[in-house]
């Protein structure tokens, strides 16, 4: 069962998607006794909402904590005034969540707590890239594979085999890019990428299940000092933090010992879409394809893809989780502004960026027609970065998993832009001799 306790909200405000999540949920307010007496039975999770009354945020965080030791905990808001997640999650929630910008990645969490419910021992178990396995190779460790359409975790390998081609090529068949290892045999796992990346003269290479953990961790920090808004004013050490964190993430996207692009490009396709994600994979796909069409500074546009999305946190709430094609006038209007407001947040932060890093992000929703926006400029105004930023931009769209989507290779997501942008000149949005190179590249 996956019950939910939820405080400081009643059922009306409780989103409709979560109530199809959970088997009951039950809302109680902030009374001090409910939060000092543990609800019997105990729940599978709680939900915490702002409140005003005279115990502080983080007070009522420490107080959960200390009766739900292991619990997962999640404060949920929609003013970014005092959101810190930073200081949230060090006083006892298990993660914050500003709405609706962070709801993809609320629900996300959501689902893998639903899971856990049905399957307790999934918790025990860390999810690995199988990028990071070689065929043939014996294994001092054993793994499992999730299978969603199930709901089961089924036994993959055990401690002594060696992972043959075929069983290699079923998971790619079936669009499975990640397999299962208990956590107590983490570390084996690690031994093995290091003696892997030893043999390769690849000694300060981290595995790409590694590098993803560290990844999230450092986009979601990132991103969540965007959205704080500090009363105090931006300092420049605050801003060096920033970008310091920034460059940080750049490295990881574009590790120099990532000689096989398409395998990097393999790891990102097919996931469940998030803010959080679209940002990392937008920049990992304009740094890679940069490296692919000859960019001087690939890193340039891995920043402007990490960057370019995060003026959305300056729109309406009301309009902030509306698709374009559900948009009034007034909405689409403001929305169209967010190119702008990327820049913007960049600027309050004391983010220096570069010409071309700042026109990539302005230009990455122009239209080689024209149709485009915030300037409506055409063709050759549009900077290569720009251009190069846009089908970043849409090639994660296409690769990125939605309900009763199939899942897509990278070959034919730029075989379809290509298409796409090549049947009526009137309607041809992306450059087409940059998709016509990539495809190219990928195909072959």
């Amino acid at each position: 069962m996956f019950n939910i306790l939820v405080f400081g909200a009643n059922s009306d405000e409780i989103p409709a998607e979560l109530k199809t999540l959970a088997d009951n949920i039950e809302s109680v307010g902030y009374e001090s006794e409910k939060l000092m007496e543990p609800s019997d039975p105990v729940p599978s999770l709680i939900l915490c909402y702002p409140h005003s009354g005279e115990m502080s945020t983080l007070e009522i965080a420490q107080t959960l904590r200390m009766y739900y030791p292991e619990l997962p905990i999640f404060f949920i808001a929609s003013d970014k005034k005092d959101f810190d997640k930073k200081r949230l999650v060090k006083n006892g929630f298990t993660q914050a969540y500003l709405l609706p910008w962070e709801k993809a990645d609320l629900f996300r969490s959501l689902k893998e707590e639903s899971i856990y419910s049905v399957i307790p021992e999934l918790r025990n178990y860390q999810v690995i890239k199988v990028v990071d396995l070689t065929p043939g190779t014996v294994l001092d460790f054993s793994l499992k594979v999730f299978l969603p359409r199930n709901n089961k975790l089924v036994q993959f390998s055990h401690d002594g085999d060696p992972i043959s081609e075929d069983k290699f090529a079923k998971l790619y068949e079936n669009q499975l890019n990640t397999l299962f290892i208990h956590k107590d045999e983490l570390e084996k796992f690690r031994k093995y990428t290091a003696e892997t990346f030893k043999k390769l003269l690849m000694p300060n290479k981290i595995s790409e299940t590694d590098k993803q953990m560290k990844l999230e961790k450092c986009v979601r920090e990132l991103i969540s000092d965007m959205f704080y808004e500090d009363t105090q004013e931006n300092t420049f050490t605050k801003s060096q933090a920033l970008l310091n964190e920034v460059k940080e993430i750049i490295k990881l996207l574009l590790s120099e010992d990532d000689k096989d692009i398409m395998k990097k490009v393999g790891t990102l396709l097919n996931q469940e879409g998030n803010f959080y994600l679209h940002l990392s994979n937008v920049s990992a796909f304009a740094g890679l394809f940069a490296i692919v069409l000859g960019f001087e500074k690939p890193e340039d546009m891995a920043l402007a893809g990490l960057l370019h999305d995060i003026g959305k946190i300056n729109l309406p709430v009301e309009i902030a989780e509306l698709e374009e094609s559900e948009m009034g006038p007034h909405a689409l209007e403001a929305y169209k502004k967010h190119p702008n407001y990327s820049i913007d947040v960049a600027r309050l932060k004391r983010i220096a960026l570069p010409n071309p890093v700042i026109n990539a992000i302005l230009q990455h929703h122009e239209a080689m027609n024209g149709t485009g926006y915030p300037a409506g400029i055409a063709s050759s105004k549009i900077s290569k970065e720009g251009r190069l930023l846009a089908i970043a931009d849409a090639f994660d769209y296409k690769t990125t998993m939605h309900p009763g989507k199939p899942a897509i290779s990278m070959a034919q997501a730029l075989q379809e832009l290509y298409q796409e942008n090549s049947s009526d000149p009137a309607k041809i949005i992306l450059d087409r001799d940059m998709l016509k190179k990539l495809k190219d590249f990928f195909l072959k």
